[in-house]
């Protein structure tokens, strides 16, 4: 299966690293291009000259949370109404199902799965440490009802038990009759009556009994989330709901709404792709691949492959970088140092610049929610 990049998911993990405020002492701000509906040309380099493998989160960004010598409105123009953006109430108001996931999603965290419920889990399957074609979900997730026998026998099974968020090994050996697989090489994997390992993680449980006030009362009146009745909880969810609703319908209406210079700066340009192929080499370490390797076992034929296949993606993530961040140059958006210090913890991981970025991302998107002109 093609590895196509998910624009809006790899958009949102960029913009974790976020944007800034105007740096003083900036490179001297470049002649800016003739601007167009979108960046028109990735300029990528050779995949061998991009080092994904020593990749961090604050690479490329200063300690002001801008990209290092970018300045964003060299590259883009925004629309004249980005501080008051049309929206319908339709546009921004939640579904039902939309709800009731992000219910089960914090039920989760406090119930493990039982017979019944329906798990969204992810899953690498190896034999001998191999991993086999067809037994890995690439991150794509995959609906599973504990208890149907959709599965091998036993795979289910050892499902029940854990919770949203875990991770863990599940051991099965494969019914006799069971067709052959094949490594990354392309070499037989004979699975019929053979013990395979899957590394699962669930990402999410449906559950099948009714939440009740009581169950909410005993398990989350406590907790972060401060709710005693099934209502209170639905309208937490909702409000959670709805404000990361309003935060993609600005960034979605920004980005459409720009236009851009022919070309992306390189050090954002370096940045989202690094980031890409550094996730990906993470798969790749954990299957005991190179990403060469890896990526031939999903029909790539090299890094290069993956990145013009995923061109478009990759650029929509950079479009979206420089619109952000050039509302917080037009708007001359300050870093909140108080709102950056709660995230002092993140600092030894990540980095202060990242840090720096997220928090001026959040000042960005609060601009721009509390600008909505809903009709």
């Amino acid at each position: 299966m093609k590895l196509k990049l998910i624009c809006t998911a790899l958009s949102i993990a960029i913009l974790c690293a976020g944007c800034g405020s105007a740096p003083s002492g900036s490179a001297e701000p470049t002649a800016s291009p003739e601007p167009t509906s979108a960046i028109v040309s990735s300029t990528f380099k050779e995949a061998s000259l991009y080092d994904y493998k020593d990749y961090t989160d604050s690479q490329n960004i200063d300690e002001t949370g801008f990209f290092t010598g970018v300045r964003a409105l060299d590259y883009v123009t925004l629309p004249e109404d980005y501080k008051a953006i049309p929206a319908s109430k339709a546009d921004l108001t939640p579904s039902d199902d939309i709800i009731k996931v992000g219910m089960d999603s914090i039920v989760g965290q406090y119930t493990a799965a039982a017979l019944g419920d329906t798990v969204n889990i992810d899953y690498v399957g190896t034999v001998d440490g191999v991993e086999f074609m067809g037994g890995n979900t690439n991150g794509m997730g995959s609906d599973l009802t504990l208890g149907s026998g959709q599965f091998i026998p036993g795979f289910e099974d050892q499902i029940v038990g854990h919770k949203v968020g875990d991770t863990f090994d599940i051991t099965v050996t494969f019914p006799e009759g069971y067709r052959d697989s094949t490594d990354a090489s392309g070499n037989t994997i004979v699975l019929a009556n053979t013990e395979a390992v899957f590394s699962v993680t669930i990402n999410h449980i449906s559950f099948g009994w009714e939440l009740t006030d009581a169950w909410v009362k005993q398990n989350l009146e406590k907790s972060t989330y401060e709710v005693s009745t099934v209502e209170q909880l639905k309208n937490y969810v909702s409000n959670m709901v709805a404000q990361n609703i309003k935060e993609n319908y600005v960034l979605d209406y920004l980005v459409k709404h720009c236009t851009y210079g022919e070309t992306a700066p390189e050090p954002v340009l370096d940045y989202m792709v690094c980031r890409y192929l550094s996730s990906l080499n993470q798969y790749a370490e954990y299957a005991d691949q190179d990403l060469e390797t890896f990526l031939k076992a999903r029909d790539f034929s090299s890094i290069d492959e993956l990145l013009a296949y995923n061109e478009e993606a990759i650029l929509n993530a950079v479009q979206t970088q420089l619109a952000v961040q050039a509302v917080a140059e037009a708007a001359d958006i300050k870093l909140d140092t108080n709102l950056a210090a709660q995230y002092d913890s993140y600092v030894e991981n990540y980095g202060q610049p990242y840090v720096n970025q997220y928090v001026m991302n959040r000042q960005v998107l609060k601009l721009l929610t509390d600008g909505l002109v809903i009709s």
